[in-house]
């Protein structure tokens, strides 16, 4: 597993808008909130095309897009690359990206959940390096930063450290508040095991939003196959979550990953919390869950993903997960 370069004390963070820019409220106002917090702690930004743009449902048309990734990339200035935002159609830019041309380059850590999805999954298998399953940036812009926010930072500095299980997480429906309001954590927070009392999951990490790796499935850019067939040794640990999604569309998408092999060497499954109702009469995640993953290990409702506090993911790394009673804890090395 290649290790890219991870954030240096006052280092140069790309910042890179492959799918929405940060055009509109509340994303516009914490982004520029963020860009001045880390500029105060002595980082330098460098920005790549239009981060608060807007065309055909994106920051910019696609081409440019992924153009403005590849500069990022290649800029020997740059440390790491950070996205400004998730959306809906970073997957339009995938065939503009040469990845066999960016072996060439020095490794590159790359940030942003959601729709990143798109970028970490294939920088991942395509490069075989860690990629980061975490906060966008503009999330740094809020007045009160989550433990989990800082921990992202860690992270991407190349901390080591263990992510515990948040005590409370937001609702599925927030009400609108002002955009640097700070998460609004009123729900208790307990990860699910699904068989075992005491679950322990160790292996090789890998995953994202299911919105997303659905649609990977068949394509030129699915390099599942040549990952997991590479670190099937390890054991595979995949952690996923869903945020269009119903109970019926997770079902048929576990299902199409399931038929495809991707769970072939599967040692766990980490689900976080799905933004949208999962149960419908008597089909709920847990039945799902049995249905279609067979007997592994499985760990539900973790802060993994839209409904916030989550943990940053380091796609790659070897993680080991301990839910019990006494303890709900996630540690990753590379």
């Amino acid at each position: 597993m290649n290790i890219p370069t991870f954030l240096p004390d006052n280092g140069t963070i790309g910042l890179v808008a492959p799918s929405f820019g940060a055009n509109k409220e509340p994303y516009t106002t914490r982004m520029k909130a963020a860009i001045k917090k880390f500029k105060e702690k002595g980082y330098k930004l460098k920005i790549f095309g239009d981060i608060f743009g807007y065309k055909m449902g994106a920051s910019d048309k696609k081409e440019s897009r992924a153009k403005h990734f590849i500069d990022a990339y290649k800029d020997k200035e740059v440390d790491i690359i950070w996205s400004v935002g998730g959306g809906e159609l970073m997957i339009e830019i995938l065939p503009f990206i040469n990845f066999e041309e960016l072996k060439k380059y020095p490794k590159k850590l790359y940030i942003g959940y959601s729709d990143n999805t798109n970028l970490t999954i294939p920088l991942l298998t395509h490069l075989e390096m860690l990629t980061v399953y975490g906060y966008n940036f503009p999330t740094f812009g809020l007045n009160e930063l989550d433990e989990s926010v800082i921990n992202t930072l860690k992270l991407v500095k190349g901390n080591k450290i263990i992510q515990y299980a948040s005590k409370f997480h937001e609702p599925r429906e927030l009400k609108e508040k002002r955009p640097l309001d700070p998460f609004t954590l009123t729900e208790p927070t307990k990860w699910i095991n699904l068989y075992e009392k005491d679950t322990k999951i160790e292996g090789r990490l890998i995953g994202g939003v299911m919105d997303i790796l659905l649609h990977h499935l068949g394509t030129p850019y699915d390099k599942v196959h040549d990952f997991i067939e590479k670190y099937k040794h390890d054991g595979i640990v995949w952690y996923l979550e869903a945020f269009d999604m119903d109970i019926f569309a997770i079902k048929r998408t576990l299902w199409q990953m399931r038929e495809a092999g991707w769970f072939k060497y599967a040692k766990g499954f980490l689900f976080g919390r799905h933004v949208k109702e999962t149960s419908f009469l008597d089909l709920n995640e847990t039945n799902v869950y049995k249905d279609i993953l067979g007997n592994v290990p499985i760990i539900m409702n973790m802060d993994i993903g839209h409904v916030k506090p989550m943990m940053t993911l380091i796609n790659g790394s070897l993680v080991t997960v301990v839910n019990n009673e006494k303890e709900s804890k996630l540690i990753q090395e590379w």
